[in-house]
C-alpha cells in the first residue's frame, strides 16, 4: 500500500522519537549489579595510614570481589608514631603509596606532599561535618574526610550508682563541685586510693592532648588560621571577648594533680588512666570513640557507658575535640589517575561509611550521621561526631612534647600558668 506524503511523514517521526527514547533511557540507566569502579581505571593503588587495618582489608577484600577494578588496592597500618619515618624512607627510595589516610593531626607536616583538590566550599559543607573544615586550606582541599573520632567520656555505671547517681555529669561544674567530693577515695596522708578523673600530668595520660585541645575549644579558642599568605597564626590563647581559653584550660587540667588542691586525683606515679579504667580504680575516663571495643575487650565485666564530653554551664554551644581521617592523594604517586580514581570512589559516602564503621568511628559525611547509630557506642559517637573539631598543629610528638613541659613546669612551679602558657604559643610558632 503506498503512503500518503503526509502518512509517511507521521511514520518518520514516530520512528525517530522511538530512537531517542532508546538512547536517552541507555543514558540514564546504569547497568545492573555493577559498580562506579567499572567506568574507571583503577590499576595498582597503595595506601597507608594510621587507621587500623582490618576493617578497611575486609572491605577492599569484598569490593575485589564485587569487582576486579579494587583487584590490586592494598592498604598498609602502621602507628602514628611509626608512619612518619616509614613514609619519609619509602619516598626517599623511590617506594612509597599513592594515597595516605591520616588525620589532621599530621596534615601540617604532610600538606606539601599532598595533591590539593578543588571542592567549591558550599558544596564541602553541605557534604561533610563542621569539623572536616580542617582539610580545606587556602589553596584547596588536601583529602576526602572519611571518618571523625570524637573524644567522649567513659563512666563507670557501678561506681556512680552506689553513690545514687544513675547518669553522668553533664556539665564539669556538676562533676567537680557536685559528684567529685562524693566520688575521690583518699586517705587521710592524700594517698589517692580510686581517682575520680585522670587530668594534670601527662605522661600517663592517653589522651592528653585531646583533653587539653577539648578544654582549648570548649574556652572559644580560635586554634590556628592562615593568614592571606598561606602562613600559620597560632590563635590558641586568643577568643571572642578577649579570654585566653589556653590559660583556662592549662589551669583547670593541673589543678587534678595538685596536692594541696581539694580536687586532687592523679600524680604521675599511677598506671595509664584506661587501664585504671578498666580495673575499676578509676571513675570517668576521657577516650576516643573507638576505644569502646578496645575497654569492653579488655574487662567483659566491667559494667560502663560511654557519653559526650562534660560542657561549661554557661556554654551555648557544645564542642569536642575529634580526629578527623582524610584520604589525600601524594604528589608522587606514579599512578595519578588511578590514584585520583580510587580517592573518589573510597572517599564517596557509600564506601566511606563502610570504613568508618567498620574502624568503629562515626562517618564523616552530615548525612550519614545524620541518620544516627544503632550501636551502643555508635549512638553516642554519632552525636558528638557533630561537635567535634581538631586544630592544625605543627607536628604531633613535637606539640604533645611542648603541652607536657607545660604540665610539668607548672605542677612543679617551675612557671605560674600565665608564663607557662606564653611558652607554648612561643614555642608552638618555631615548630610551623
Amino acid at each position: 500500500m503506498k503512503l500518503r506524503p503526509f502518512e509517511l511523514a507521521l511514520v518518520i517521526i514516530f520512528v525517530l522519537f522511538a530512537f531517542v527514547a532508546l538512547f536517552v533511557l541507555k543514558i540514564i540507566d546504569p547497568p545492573s549489579n555493577s559498580s562506579s569502579s567499572e567506568l574507571v581505571t583503577i590499576g595498582t593503588v597503595s595506601i597507608w595510614g594510621t587507621l587500623p587495618g582490618n576493617g578497611i582489608n575486609q572491605i577492599l577484600s569484598e569490593l575485589a570481589e564485587e569487582n576486579e577494578a579494587y583487584n590490586n588496592v592494598t592498604y598498609r597500618y602502621f602507628r602514628p608514631s611509626d608512619f612518619d619515618s616509614a613514609l619519609l624512607s619509602a619516598l626517599a627510595d623511590g617506594v612509597g603509596p599513592d594515597l595516605i589516610l591520616v588525620s589532621q593531626e599530621k596534615l601540617v607536616e604532610m600538606r606539601r606532599r599532598i595533591q590539593p583538590v578543588s571542592i567549591p566550599k558550599v558544596d564541602f559543607g553541605n557534604l561533610y561535618l563542621d569539623g572536616a573544615s580542617v582539610f580545606y586550606m587556602s589553596d584547596g582541599v588536601y583529602g576526602l574526610p572519611i571518618a571523625v573520632d570524637p573524644l567522649m567520656m567513659y563512666w563507670n555505671k557501678d561506681i556512680l550508682t552506689n553513690k545514687g547517681y544513675l547518669n553522668p555529669p553533664q556539665t564539669w561544674e556538676n562533676l567537680v563541685n557536685i559528684m567529685f567530693p562524693e566520688l575521690i577515695s583518699r586517705d587521710f596522708d592524700r594517698t589517692i586510693n580510686r581517682s575520680v578523673v585522670a587530668m594534670g600530668e601527662y605522661s600517663n595520660i592517653r589522651n592528653a592532648f585531646g583533653i587539653i585541645s577539648a578544654l582549648m575549644i570548649q574556652g572559644g579558642s580560635e586554634l590556628v588560621a592562615e593568614d592571606k599568605d598561606g602562613n600559620y597564626v597560632i590563635k590558641l590563647q586568643s577568643a571572642p571577648g578577649g579570654s585566653d581559653p589556653l590559660f583556662s584550660a592549662a589551669d583547670f587540667y593541673t589543678k587534678f594533680s595538685k596536692p594541696s588542691n581539694t580536687l586532687y586525683s592523679w600524680n604521675r606515679s599511677l598506671a595509664e588512666d584506661r587501664f585504671l579504667f578498666t580495673s575499676e580504680d578509676l571513675v570517668f575516663y576521657f577516650g576516643y570513640g573507638s576505644e569502646g571495643r578496645e575497654i569492653e575487650n579488655s574487662n567483659p565485666n566491667l559494667n560502663f557507658a560511654i557519653a559526650e564530653i562534660p560542657q561549661g554551664a554557661t556554654a551555648t554551644v557544645r564542642r569536642t575535640y575529634g580526629k578527623f581521617y582524610a584520604l589525600s592523594l601524594l604528589k608522587s604517586s606514579d599512578n595519578f589517575t588511578g590514584a585520583g580514581n580510587l580517592m573518589n570512589l573510597l572517599g564517596g559516602e557509600n564506601i566511606a561509611t563502610r570504613i568508618a564503621i567498620a574502624s568503629n568511628m562515626a562517618p564523616a559525611h552530615r548525612s550519614t550521621v545524620n541518620l544516627g547509630s544503632d550501636d551502643d557506642f555508635g549512638r553516642e559517637s554519632f552525636k558528638s561526631a557533630f561537635i567535634a573539631k581538631g586544630w592544625l598543629n605543627p607536628e604531633l610528638s613535637a606539640t604533645e612534647s611542648i603541652f607536657a613541659t607545660m604540665a610539668r613546669d607548672i605542677n612543679e612551679n617551675r612557671n605560674d600558668v600565665s608564663s607557662a602558657v606564653r611558652d607554648v604559643s612561643g614555642r608552638l610558632k618555631d615548630k610551623y
